[in-house]
């Protein structure tokens, strides 16, 4: 399904990172851009160099607010073609020595609030002949990382969902995409660096077109997944096939063990 300018794109997230970056992008190329975050100020700034995008302020975790936003957007911009699901925050630490109630937050903005999306926005496009579904995952999903559990355990439940959405609503002519990038150079990863410094400090990010470069592709070419970066999709490759060394691997890296 090729991308139509003049179109509807609902982007979470947008107040800065990918999602941002995934903003400016469809505002460019002729996209009507629905801008949606929990931060006013930084969606100001967003329109502000896009004004073909519109803020939406919305927190993902509320279920009343998600489902009235995109009632909002099909009113004052009309029924969206494609989701772009980027909201999330980030959080590195020893999984046990994080407070439960804390880990279960993750989960709930990230795999939470790309569900509530996806329940909101997928039955509506499907009633209408199709769309388009790109939701932001990561290798980290994929791949578990010590003092990275609450992360990837989020990450990992939204790959389960992208996959039974795909699957489910094929018939339905929804295209889903789900891009796992490594470490990506946004906001979020300089509050991981400055959380746990020991960690973090050595990661250099990939930058966001190249993970938006890799989204484009895998949508021209109608795959559920995509992997950007160099190693990216052979660090996936080889938790399939050898889990236990690649365990190892990931340890000594890390933890030096």
């Amino acid at each position: 399904m090729a991308s139509v300018p003049g179109e509807v794109a609902i982007v979470t997230g947008a107040a800065s990172g990918i999602g941002r970056a995934a903003a400016l992008r469809l505002a460019r190329a002729g996209w009507a851009v629905a801008a949606v975050d929990v931060d006013a100020a930084g969606l100001e700034g967003l329109v502000r160099e896009a004004p073909g995008a519109r803020p939406f302020v919305c927190d993902v975790t509320d279920r009343t607010a998600v489902a009235a936003v995109v009632r909002d957007v099909g009113r004052e911009l009309g029924p969206p073609r494609r989701l772009v699901r980027c909201a999330g925050v980030g959080v590195m630490g020893r999984l046990l020595d994080r407070d439960a109630a804390d880990t279960l937050r993750v989960m709930d903005t990230v795999y939470g609030g790309t569900l509530r999306l996806v329940h909101a926005v997928v039955p509506a496009m499907a009633a209408r002949g199709g769309g388009q579904v790109v939701i932001l995952g990561s290798i980290a999903g994929w791949v578990p990382v010590p003092m990275g559990g609450a992360y990837g355990a989020a990450k990992a439940a939204v790959h389960f969902l992208a996959e039974t959405v795909a699957a489910e609503h094929r018939k339905d002519r929804i295209q889903v995409v789900c891009v796992c990038p490594p470490a990506v150079e946004t906001p979020m990863l300089d509050r991981m660096r400055d959380d746990s410094p020991e960690l973090m400090g050595r990661v250099r990010g990939l930058g966001t077109e190249a993970v938006l470069d890799s989204m484009d592709r895998a949508l021209a070419r109608g795959r559920l997944w995509a992997f950007p970066g160099r190693g990216t999709r052979a660090m996936w490759t080889a938790r399939r096939l050898a889990p236990r060394l690649l365990g190892r691997t990931i340890g000594r890296l890390v933890v030096g063990k």
